[in-house]
């Protein structure tokens, strides 16, 4: 039995507005048309593919296509349970919001769109340290719990004041990326500002929604050019794990290791004093090659069976379905990047709330027709023996 420990005091997800006829998706594939046609080009190529050639983009998606589902016939449950616990935070459903870097550009409403999206939703909402919107806005806004994210891009001061700044607003988790060593590639679309307009003009010109919005956002980058100058400077991204023992100098709260995906590096996040991993590649976007997510994550599970760490999962997840396989090879609960993401892009927050809403449908079907009644019973029995 998986070890989600149901609870009493259960956040009940907001009703989610209809979007607009225009901007209605039923899955991630409508949501990817529609995100393809509000974004210009090379802002929707930077969100839809991977690194290199995009195999690790690709496994990631084939990994749960080569699952298959065991179910239950002659079962019928009237109500299905979606509700578990990460961290000790009741959440509605096993999903969270992974964090992104650059949701400005996307859609000017950004990380506090999100974040307020996912708190209607009952879930947790993981930010980013390079959003494009300061902490306060984020929390300002957030209407449920918040973890952040750090990158060591700018060395231990800027890290100990985003991990302060996190502290003092409340942030109930702290997720320390260590699969980015450096940047993994050149991303132009978050090069378009006033200076290059000529460069991406052609783009702009047939994408006017998206363009008007970013003109009068006041054409914020996603990426201070601030922050970047002072990257640059500092050539690692990540946090090594000599770091960590100051890390846990500065932070009081849970932390989570997000990029393991191997038992020896499992291990010692544990060791560091990790309170959960998020089995990671980074969605495919930075070593081209490295094994799949979900592939991994037995290895994981095992590698940290007997301690109180609690393993999610995140990359390739797309639909209710992969939701439900990961749980049950062991996974708490999965984050999603690029379907929020998309769904911004394409409607805003009302966007990102429709693409909870449609994987929570997807969630609860799938568990109708396994004859499983809730998430908490989903265990391996569930899934074809291998």
């Amino acid at each position: 039995m998986n070890a989600n420990v149901l609870r009493s005091d259960w956040p009940t997800p907001t009703p989610s507005p209809e979007p607009r006829k225009r901007d209605r998706f039923d899955s991630f594939e409508d949501v990817q048309r529609l995100a393809c046609r509000r974004l210009p080009r090379s802002l929707f190529v930077e969100l839809a593919t991977g690194g290199g050639r995009g195999i690790t983009l690709r496994e990631n998606m084939r990994a749960f296509d080569d699952i298959m589902f065991r179910p239950r016939a002659a079962v019928f449950q009237e109500r299905r349970d979606l509700r578990v616990s990460v961290l000790g935070t009741p959440i509605s459903m096993p999903v969270l919001i992974d964090p992104i870097g650059g949701l400005r550009l996307f859609h000017p409403s950004g990380g506090p769109a999100v974040a307020r999206a996912a708190g209607n939703a009952g879930t947790i909402c993981a930010v980013s340290m390079v959003v494009g919107h300061t902490m306060s806005e984020v929390t300002a806004a957030a209407t449920g719990p918040l973890w952040q994210q750090l990158y060591m891009l700018q060395g231990r001061e800027a890290a100990e004041r985003t991990i302060d700044e996190a502290q003092r607003a409340g942030y109930t988790a702290l997720v320390v990326t260590v699969d980015t060593a450096v940047r993994a590639r050149r991303q132009s679309a978050m090069r378009i500002n006033v200076k290059n307009m000529l460069e991406f003009g052609p783009e702009l010109i047939v994408r006017p929604a998206w363009t008007a919005r970013f003109v009068r956002d006041g054409m914020q980058l996603a990426v201070p050019n601030a922050v970047l100058a002072a990257a640059n400077a500092f050539p690692r991204y990540t946090a090594t794990w000599d770091d960590f023992a100051w890390i846990r100098e500065q932070w009081r709260g849970p932390l989570v290791v997000k990029g393991i995906v191997s038992a020896d590096d499992a291990r010692r996040s544990l060791d560091v004093g990790a309170s959960a991993i998020i089995v990671s590649n980074h969605g495919g976007l930075t070593l081209d090659g490295a094994p799949a997510t979900l592939r991994k994550l037995p290895e994981v599970l095992e590698a940290v069976a007997g301690s109180a760490a609690e393993v999610l999962l995140d990359g390739g997840v797309r639909q209710g379905t992969d939701v439900v396989k990961a749980v049950a090879l062991g996974a708490r609960a999965v984050l999603i990047g690029r379907p929020y993401a998309m769904a911004l892009a394409a409607a805003g927050e009302t966007g990102v709330r429709h693409m909870l809403e449609v994987l929570r449908y997807e969630i609860e079907r799938t568990l109708a027709l396994l004859g499983c009644p809730s998430i908490a019973m989903l265990d391996r029995s569930y899934l074809q023996p291998s």
